[in-house]
This record gives C-alpha cells, structure tokens and sequence, in this order.
C-alpha cells in the first residue's frame, strides 16, 4: 500500500485510467472467446469483461491507500444513499422516454451481475483511488479533477465504433454524472458502498432502455438533448452538495475509511 497517489494525483490517476482501458479493450474479444467456445448465454462476454475491470480496480484501491481509505471500512449507509436519490432521477425520465428494451429475465438477472461489477469497478477506482489522490488539493477539486479524468475515459467509446461527435457529447455527460457522483461521495465522509450502489442502480435503468453494449447511443436527437440537460443537472447539483457542506466536512474532515483506522 502506498500514497504515491496523493503525491503525484495526476500521474497516478492517468495511468490507472490508461491501464483500465486497455483491459477493456483486450477483454473484449477475450470475453468473446470464452464466450462462444464454452457456449455461454449470450452477452456472458461481457461479463467477464466487466469482472476483470472489476479485479483491477480491486487491485488498484489495494495499492492506492488501501480498502479503508477508499472507504469499504463501513457497511452501506442508507442515509448516505439518500444524497444520490436527485442524480437517479435522471435516468428514470431518460428510461420513461425510451421505454424498457430488455425483457428477457436470463439477460435481465445478468444485466444486474453486469451493473453491480460496473458499479464496483468505476467507483472504487475513479472515486475511491482517484478523489482520494487529488483530496489533498481540496473536495472541490478533487471531485474536478477526478471526473474530468472519468469523463474522458469514455473516449473508449471511439474503438466500439461510436462517431467522434456522440463519443465527445459522452465525455461531457460522464464528467457531468462524475462530477454528481463524486459530490454525495466526499459529502458522506467518503462512504462508498452508497456510491457503487447507486452507480449499479443508475446504469442498470439506463441499460434496461437502451440493452447491452458499451454505451447505448441516444435514439434521437432529442434524447441526446434530454441526457446532456439531465447530465448539467446532476453537475449542478453536484456543485450544490459541495458548497453547502460544513466547515467540518472540508478536507480535513477524515474520510470513513480514514477516521476507522
């Protein structure tokens, strides 16, 4: 274990996002592979994708100041929970605006294993090694700096085939969400089971509009409209949680994991 997050925030931070990328990317057709040779359901692949990003992020918090930092030190907090309730409004009208496209249950069952992993990997790492690096600076800036980083981490998007235009409109909306996600997290003193729970929530009713793949593309034009208001929305609130905290929840304020210790 070891802070050379908190000391080089940025450094660390890209090259964990870079390495997290590329796992994705070669754990695609290897899921694939596995898939199609043990004749797995279908989208099994992507699975196994998922929980590789899953154990590198796992990893990745192991190295980076460790579970009780990141703050898995305290069991879910429901009232933590209640401060990601606005952001989850969101994909609610998103979701009533496409309607619902997965229906079969044996998809819908993984669809839920998928979300919980997505929720897992992208938490502990983008909030529980990356806010943590850049604390130091500051929560404002360290909510910043570690959603611009999760935000263009959807570039990836690029290599699954997405149009540069919609694959920049992604970045923008998941700095925005990041941002929203990052907020709750700090205000809460750093409890992050909330954060990956409502991270698995808020992504499983966006997929269960839109089905599999790495990021459905909006249908219309209009729903891109309503996902980037949606997204300034959750920014905004975002801003809100962090302005309004109390003098006590700066950063000196330890972070669960921290005060545990």
């Amino acid at each position: 274990m070891t802070n050379l997050h908190q000391r080089f925030p940025w450094i660390a931070s890209i090259i964990c996002a870079v390495l997290f990328l590329a796992l994705a990317l070669a754990g695609t057709p290897l899921g694939n592979q596995i898939e199609r040779s043990a004749r797995l359901p279908v989208n099994s692949g992507i699975l196994i994708q998922q929980l590789l990003l899953a154990l590198f992020s796992a990893l990745a918090v192991t190295l980076f100041g460790g579970w009780r930092a990141a703050g898995f030190a305290k069991w879910f907090d429901w009232r933590a929970l209640l401060l990601y309730l606005p952001p989850l409004v969101g994909p609610v009208i998103i979701l009533l605006f496409t309607g619902i496209a997965a229906t079969d249950v044996t998809q819908l069952v993984m669809l839920v294993v998928f979300t919980a992993m997505i929720g897992f990997a992208e938490e502990a790492l983008c909030r529980g090694v990356m806010v943590n690096a850049f604390l130091p600076r500051g929560m404002l800036k360290a909510a910043l700096y570690s959603s611009l980083i999760f935000g263009s981490m959807h570039l990836v998007n690029l290599f699954y085939g997405m149009n540069p235009g919609m694959a920049l409109l992604y970045v923008v909306y998941a700095a925005l969400i990041g941002f929203g996600f990052a907020a709750p997290y700090l205000r809460s003193g750093g409890a992050i089971w909330p954060a990956i729970g409502a991270h698995a929530l808020y992504d499983f009713i966006g997929k269960v509009g839109h089905g599999w793949g790495a990021q459905a593309q909006p249908t219309s034009s209009t729903e891109a409209v309503i996902r980037l208001v949606v997204a300034i929305l959750v920014g905004l609130y975002g801003i809100w949680l962090l302005r309004t905290a109390r003098a006590g929840s700066q950063t000196s304020r330890p972070l669960v994991g921290e005060a545990a210790q």
